[in-house]
């Protein structure tokens, strides 16, 4: 028997495989009714059975209202309706359909669904054993539709139970196993003092997307690197930030304004950046979104730090902003350092181009384990950017970019 069926694209290999070992040939798949339909069917295919998947594409053309000339033209052709799943919201439909092709002597209209377990066991019977009448009406009667699942929890009586158990996330919960247990206020800190505090650096690092997040992130895997490479530094916070910080590793921010060091890294506020900036030869000052995108008379801090970066985003709702930026009339746009995270190697390499071919010095960063264990990569990129300013000294092995 020569077959032609009307489906999605996507059920082409479920029917193939179903076909595949009869003695039926698919000698047509169409996966759009057009107003020539009954035409091509009845004049060009001319099959032995037509198989329609209801839910079809159609293009100003109705297949149920189109019965009666096709079947004029082709009365001996079989036509096998496959209406899917009845559910509640389509049992009316369903009848209704049933009742037309009934008036045509058709009764091969079944609520099989493709993806329904057992599906290509009742297809292959339903091709070699047409429906009666009589065993139409038994799958009629059998039809339950199911219930629907929106319904059931729109109706349903929802009690409302106030949970209040606590939850306890302190530190001494939940510490991250790669965290020392060292945290002491600057006073009872040694001493850092640098032997070329004359060419103490800072480091400004911003962002221009008021939802980026990253810039403490990296301010810290920053200093964690130039620990690495034997260099002092410490990391500057606005004041929400260095309270919430000390306040979960147990110090309490009134009696900690001096400063701390934590895990290692030495944290001042960045109220304190003027005083405290002499005894390191790196200072790290996390800006964050508030005033980086101030110009120069209103945010001389970021204007006058030796090393510019910015925390980026390539996500399509933050592109504009940045477009923006970089082309605003700011005098140190071309002299930051332009850091994206986090973003996949390929769409970076998309931007990437086009940030060199206007002079911006663009990088990528990826997740580390945590900012104690800053990842190799990330370590060869902030090497990376502060080497273009500043000679480190008796360093033995560059860190790995690859």
């Amino acid at each position: 028997m020569n077959i032609v069926i009307a489906a999605e694209k996507k059920y082409n290999k479920l029917f193939t495989n179903c076909l595949a070992f009869g003695r039926h040939n698919l000698i047509g798949y169409e996966t759009e009714m057009k107003p020539n339909f009954v035409k091509k069917i009845a004049e060009h295919y001319n099959p032995h059975i037509l198989i329609v998947l209801r839910g079809v594409r159609s293009k100003k053309f109705d297949f149920l209202s189109s019965l009666d000339k096709l079947l004029r033209l082709r009365p001996n052709l079989r036509i096998i309706y496959l209406f899917g799943k009845v559910n509640e919201k389509n049992t009316d439909e369903y009848f209704k359909t049933v009742e037309l092709f009934k008036s045509y002597n058709i009764y091969d209209i079944v609520p099989f669904d493709p993806y329904e377990r057992g599906f290509s066991s009742k297809f292959s019977d339903l091709l070699e054993t047409p429906l009666t009448e009589e065993g139409l009406q038994e799958i009629m009667e059998s039809v339950k539709p199911e219930d629907n699942v929106a319904d059931i929890f729109i109706n349903q009586k929802i009690e409302k139970i106030v949970d209040q158990t606590p939850i306890n996330i302190t530190k001494a919960e939940i510490e991250n196993p790669n965290y020392g247990s060292k945290v002491i206020t600057v006073d009872e800190a040694p001493e850092r003092l640098d032997e070329d505090v004359s060419e103490h650096i800072t480091i400004a690092v911003g962002t221009i997307s008021d939802r980026q997040a990253g810039c403490t992130l990296t301010s810290f895997e920053l200093a964690v690197t130039l620990g690495q490479l034997k260099q002092t530094a410490a990391v500057f916070l606005d004041d929400e930030t260095y309270n919430n910080y000390v306040s979960y590793h147990g110090l309490i921010p009134s009696e900690a304004r001096k400063g701390c060091e934590i895990n290692g890294i030495t944290i001042y506020p960045l109220e304190l950046y003027e005083d405290k900036n002499s005894s390191v030869r790196f200072s790290i000052c996390d800006y964050g979104y508030s005033q980086i995108n101030r110009d120069s008379a209103e945010f001389e801090e970021f204007s006058n730090a030796q090393i510019k970066i910015c925390i980026c985003s390539f996500n399509e709702w933050d592109i504009n902003i940045l477009a923006d930026y970089l082309n605003s009339s700011l005098p140190y746009i071309k002299d930051i350092n332009y850091v994206f995270f986090p973003v996949s190697q390929m769409n970076f390499a998309k931007f990437q181009k086009q940030m060199t071919k206007g002079h911006c010095k663009a990088f990528r960063i990826r997740n580390s384990p945590d900012y104690t264990l800053p990842c190799d990569w990330n370590k060869g990129v902030y090497y990376e950017i502060i080497s273009k300013y500043v000679q480190i000294e008796n360093v033995k092995k560059r860190f790995n970019l690859f």
